[in-house]
Order: C-alpha cells, then sequence, then structure tokens
C-alpha cells in the first residue's frame, strides 16, 4: 500500500472526513430545504396578492355599475361620461381575469346600455324589480366568485 493511502486509511484521518462529509451533506439538505420553502412561499404571496387585487377589481366594478344601473333606470337620457368609470374596469379586467368574467362583464354593460334606452322607471317600479330578484349584477358576482374560489384551491 502507498504511503498517501497509508495515511487516508488512518482512523483519525477517516473520522475526519466523515465529520466533513456528515456536515456537507446536512448543510446542504438544509439549504436546499430552505430553497424549496422560500420558493413555495413566495408563489404562495403572488396568489395571495393576485385574488385581492381581483377582489377589489370586481368590487369596484360592482359598485360603478350598482349606481350607473339605477341611473339607467331612472333617466332615459344617461350621460355618456358615466360610463367612463365602468369601461376602464372592464378594460383593467381584460389584463388578469378569465374569459368568462369578462363576457359577463360585458353583458353587465350592454344590460346598463339597454336600461338607459328604456322609459324612465317609476321608484316602484325599481323597488318591484328588486322584489322579484331581478338583478342585472348577480350572475357577474356569482361567476367572479367561483373564480376566486377556484383560485385559492
Amino acid at each position: 500500500m502507498s504511503p498517501v493511502w497509508a495515511s487516508l486509511m488512518n482512523p483519525g484521518t477517516t473520522t475526519a472526513l466523515a465529520a466533513i462529509f456528515g456536515s456537507l451533506a446536512g448543510a446542504l439538505g438544509s439549504t436546499l430545504s430552505t430553497w424549496v420553502m422560500q420558493r413555495h412561499q413566495d408563489r404562495r404571496d403572488l396568489l395571495t396578492r393576485n385574488i385581492v387585487h381581483r377582489e377589489e377589481l370586481y368590487s369596484d366594478f360592482i359598485t360603478e355599475c350598482a349606481g350607473l344601473i339605477v341611473d339607467a333606470q331612472e333617466n332615459s337620457t344617461g350621460n355618456s361620461t358615466n360610463l367612463i368609470p365602468a369601461y376602464a374596469l372592464l378594460s383593467r379586467m381584460r389584463l388578469s381575469s378569465s374569459p368568462h368574467v369578462l363576457t359577463t362583464a360585458e353583458e353587465v354593460i350592454k344590460a346598463i346600455l339597454g336600461h338607459y334606452a328604456q322609459p324612465n322607471m317609476t321608484s316602484e317600479e325599481i323597488r318591484s324589480r328588486v322584489a322579484r330578484g331581478e338583478d342585472p349584477l348577480r350572475r357577474f358576482s356569482d361567476i367572479c366568485r367561483n373564480e376566486l374560489d377556484s383560485m385559492q384551491k
């Protein structure tokens, strides 16, 4: 046996090498575990921000359109500039929302435009529609909730 191998076979050297390689393996495992956990946390944070952003966007659209629906039912000659915020929100939804949400949002805008084309409604007619459950925003809200629920799963 050569003198180099003989010194490597020394029990002290073998113990030292085992300790060094054990430490390296432990450090590598710990580093890898930390990296995987951080990556998972980053993805979860991104998803949470995405959900919060969409909730705010959908909520703003619902608020804006609710006011427009009442205005359209009470006034047959609406001011077209009142629709600008709703169109802006719709365009912002096009950046991140599903096609199903977009289609339903476009239907809400069309319904608002349709109400402006109809004769003015009295307060009693509006209350009657509400009592019958006629809500142009119901379908949109349900579809948005389903999308947000599916994102969380």
